[in-house]
């Protein structure tokens, strides 16, 4: 009786220290016997939540669906004794948030077989990478923006060389129309001519323009501004061409809105931007043609909202219309929403698509309100 009394306590003493050691990991840890969780540790159940105990038939329902194979792969790979161990990172939905418009976590995952009295028990272990994978994301996404930088201004100024010889030679011509030394039919029709080739001149050095100024982005200069004034005086400068295109603009600016640190000529471009694109998106011949902007504060965080009554952004294209020269349009250039999405990650905010109340597009703006250390 001594004997077992001391092997019993013996015994509790080691699940004290394991469940202690397990609990005590930075990793998540969970033990599968017979496909059947038997443990799971804080850390794991923090991170994952409470995962069910059937592991074979409900965790890979979480699993986001590009890496189910891969994880069932690796582990009958374990469970089949053709690897002793196996590692790899995949992304994991909590329970309950699956089908949500819900991000998924990425987690690196090794698993190993232990032995535990003959039975097919196996250890999963899972760290949380997903601050990693996003860093890996945006230095890619930095390192893809600074080379595009390099070449479009390089293409800028190989655009512009000629363009300036090109208007040169159209000042020459309009000054010969002016001085009457091309006579009779012939001055009206080179005027012409001299006009379109202008208007073309025009929009190519606009479009050089907008190259340069995506590959060379200004710090913002960030001071107290009034988001709304931002607004009306963005509107103010859109007013003449949204009449022209028969368009009708509404605002719904939250009154006394909380003032918030941003660049305001940045901030403005944004929204120009945003106004350019809601025009461009409902086109020439659409009959109702309607934008909306909007302003309001929520949880401590500045919203401005830009919707039109046009078609939409397929969702397809929601990740794609925010990539440098990237266009649905003809005559577009691509790189406003690029431009505008920069100005607002530079102002520690974000911008997302969401579905206007015409079935057109909203561009929603997300901006702080507190002041936030800024590299200028």
């Amino acid at each position: 009786m001594k004997k077992d009394k001391q092997m019993n306590g013996a015994l509790e003493e080691s699940e004290r220290r394991f469940h202690n050691l397990m609990e005590d990991s930075l990793v998540g840890i969970c033990i599968i016997r017979q496909n059947r969780i038997v443990y799971q540790n804080s850390i794991l159940k923090k991170l994952l939540g409470s995962l069910p105990e059937s592991f074979e038939n409900d965790f890979f329902d979480h699993l986001h669906p590009d890496d189910v194979e891969k994880c069932k792969d690796m582990y009958l790979q374990i469970t089949s004794g053709r690897r002793h161990t196996a590692e790899a990172d995949f992304k994991f939905y909590p329970p309950g948030v699956k089908g949500r418009k819900v991000t998924p976590c990425w987690v690196q995952c090794r698993i190993s077989p232990i032995n535990h009295q003959d039975e097919n028990t196996i250890l999963l272990q899972m760290m949380d990478i997903t601050r990693i994978k996003e860093m890996e994301h945006l230095l890619t996404v930095k390192q893809k923006m600074s080379s595009l930088g390099h070449v479009a201004a390089g293409i800028a100024h190989e655009i512009r060389n000629p363009l300036t010889g090109i208007n040169s030679y159209l000042y020459t011509l309009e000054d010969l129309c002016n001085s009457k030394i091309i006579e009779g039919d012939q001055i009206e029709t080179v005027k012409q001519i001299v006009s379109q080739f202008q208007i073309a001149s025009d929009k190519i050095e606009a479009v050089v323009k907008r190259v340069l100024d995506f590959s060379r982005p200004n710090s913002p200069k960030m001071v107290l501004i009034d988001l709304n004034k931002c607004i009306e005086d963005t509107v103010s400068l859109s007013a003449a061409t949204l009449r022209k295109d028969d368009i009708e603009i509404e605002k719904s600016l939250e009154s006394d809105l909380p003032k918030c640190y941003g660049d305001a000529h940045l901030i403005e471009q944004v929204l120009l931007n945003l106004i350019n694109n809601a025009t461009k998106a409902m086109g020439k011949n659409q009959k109702a043609k309607r934008i909306q902007i909007d302003s309001y504060c929520k949880d401590k965080r500045l919203f401005i909202q830009v919707s039109d009554s046009g078609p939409g952004i397929p969702k397809e294209l929601t990740d794609k219309v925010f990539d440098p020269f990237f266009t649905t349009h003809n005559d577009g250039s691509g790189i406003g929403l690029s431009i505008a999405r920069r100005i607002v990650a530079d102002h520690n905010g974000t911008i997302e698509i969401l579905r206007s109340k015409w079935g057109g597009a909203t561009l929603s703006v997300e901006l702080p309100i507190e002041k936030r250390r800024h590299s200028t």
